[in-house]
């Protein structure tokens, strides 16, 4: 079975219910955690956060950083 993880865009405001949209879609944690770095450096609404999603639900990522080692990048979480 094909993995597929989900870059999701949550919009929340007070008086309307949570929006929730599939902004990309990628093959492994990798990829989907760039476009989740990208989106969320881009964003400049208070009311809009970004979340990754597999099958199962909700990935529960604290932080994501960029640590080189051994001349490759990595992504660490």
């Amino acid at each position: 079975m094909d993995k597929i993880i989900l870059v999701v865009e949550v919009i929340k405001y007070n008086n309307i219910p949570t929006s929730y949209t599939v902004k990309k879609n990628a093959d492994t944690l990798e990829k989907a955690s760039e476009y989740l770095v990208a989106l969320k450096n881009l964003n400049e609404s208070k009311n809009t956060t970004y979340e990754l999603f597999n099958r199962f639900g909700q990935f529960e990522v604290d932080e994501i950083k960029k640590v080189e080692s051994d001349g490759a990048d990595e992504i660490r979480f």
